[in-house]
């Protein structure tokens, strides 16, 4: 026992031992001090998050909640340092619940906030909440397809001198608006509106906002516009006016009548067009339309184009229709039998074959100079069945047939006519 006095008497007399126990007794006791006589203090922790409790009586009436969803207070507590201090506490150790038990009808409804620790064993004091109440808007869900309204807002001058303005071309005639049947309910007009700040020179493209009102112009609340997952724009259609000489183009054009085309006229000569700006410059004429040789046949033809048909000009004057005369005075006709050897059929889906039926086609007008019709046969008339596009199904039928004189760059075939073909989906 003496021994051990004296080896516990020796450590105290060692300086480097003391100041270790010194420093270890020292802690303790300020960690006694802390815990038992800490002063308490007041901390704010911010934007709780509300769980709103939809009761069944909530959903019996089917009611949803509509406008603002999240919701958030701040909560004053009241407690020792330690047990306060943001190490120890944050927003996810308070349980914020709104509860719906009274909700029964549409509108904004007042929800009390319950407010508590999640933990039983809390050691602090809830001493304040941001808001004891919360304000939620709750209805029926409804869903309409309304006629969209444009509304456009121009400069005091939309259009300098020199050019035209069309009528505005919106990209959806029709929006879908969802949300708070009361709100759905008093819809009057849905307005696509756009507001243009200055002058147009060529066609523009506008994003539109869409505007639902009711009956006297008040706004609505809690909609949700449905434009089909892309804006709905307004295109303002803005042409130059020019008058241009008039003329037209040809399709299917056998290889000698492309140095050499076909006479023609166009009555009037000159009109005077709104046209795209940029497609101006390059404008010697303005083009009416396209003419297919299968339609001109030996002779004086004659062909008229409404103004109105014209899709990328407006013709501005007060002519209602062109008139057209190709002069084919110098060729000759005579008509011939296809032979079924000489039909061609193209663009085969890969789950049928198909093939030319019947012997011949019995007769075809071809058109070209007199001498060189008299050398022509059968054999020099060919013809080809596009089924590109085509619906097809077994059996017989008949398909639109194009055709050409082999070899022979200055006749062509005039008329339409159907060849007949025999399909089998393959096996």
């Amino acid at each position: 026992m003496k021994r051990e006095e004296l080896t516990l008497n020796k450590l105290f007399y060692n300086n480097r031992f003391v100041l270790f126990f010194s420093i270890i007794l020292a802690v303790i006791i300020w960690l006694v001090v802390a815990i038992q006589y800490s002063p308490e203090v007041t901390r704010v922790i911010k934007n709780v998050p509300v769980n709103i409790d939809l009761s069944n009586s909530v959903k019996n009436f089917d009611l949803q909640i509509f406008g603002t969803k999240d919701f958030y207070v701040d909560i004053t507590v009241v407690g020792k340092r330690y047990s306060v201090s943001t190490k120890q506490l944050s927003k996810d150790d308070f349980s914020v619940v709104a509860t719906t038990n009274y909700v029964d009808s549409s509108g904004k409804q007042t929800l009390q906030l319950e407010v508590k620790p999640k933990s039983q064993s809390a050691d602090y004091s809830i001493t304040k909440v941001s808001n004891d109440y919360i304000q939620v808007y709750f209805d029926v869900f409804k869903e309409g397809e309304y006629t969209l309204v444009p509304e456009i807002e121009y400069p005091s001058k939309a259009v300098p001198d020199g050019y035209f303005k069309d009528t505005e071309v919106m990209s959806a005639k029709t929006v879908t608006i969802s949300g708070p049947a009361t709100e759905i309910n008093k819809i009057n007009k849905v307005y696509a509106k756009v507001k243009i700040d200055k002058t147009l020179t060529s066609t523009k493209t506008f994003k539109a906002d869409i505007v639902p009102l009711g009956e006297y112009g008040d706004t609505l609340s809690y909609l949700t516009i449905d434009d089909g997952n892309g804006d709905i724009s307004i295109t303002v259609p803005v042409y130059k006016l020019a008058e241009l000489p008039t003329s037209v183009s040809f399709k299917n054009v056998p290889a000698n009548y492309l140095t050499k085309p076909l006479k023609y006229t166009c009555s009037p000569a000159k009109a005077y067009f709104a046209v795209n700006e940029t497609a101006l410059e390059s404008m010697t004429s303005f083009n009416l339309g396209t003419i297919d040789f299968s339609n001109i046949k030996s002779g004086i033809n004659s062909f008229t184009i409404k103004s109105n048909s014209i899709s990328d000009a407006k013709v501005m004057d007060k002519t209602k229709l062109f008139k057209i005369s190709v002069d084919a005075s110098g060729m000759s006709e005579i008509k011939l039998p296809v032979k079924q050897s000489n039909i061609s059929v193209i663009n085969v889906p890969d789950t049928y074959n198909v093939a030319p039926s019947g012997n011949e086609i019995s007769s075809v007008t071809v058109v070209g100079p007199l001498s060189v019709l008299k050398t022509l046969t059968s054999d020099d008339i060919m013809a080809e069945i596009d089924l590109n596009g085509l619906t097809l199904s077994n059996g017989n039928s008949k398909a639109k047939a194009s055709f050409y004189v082999n070899n022979h760059d200055d006749c062509w075939i005039y008329g339409n006519y159907n060849a007949g073909i025999t399909v089998t989906t393959k096996q």
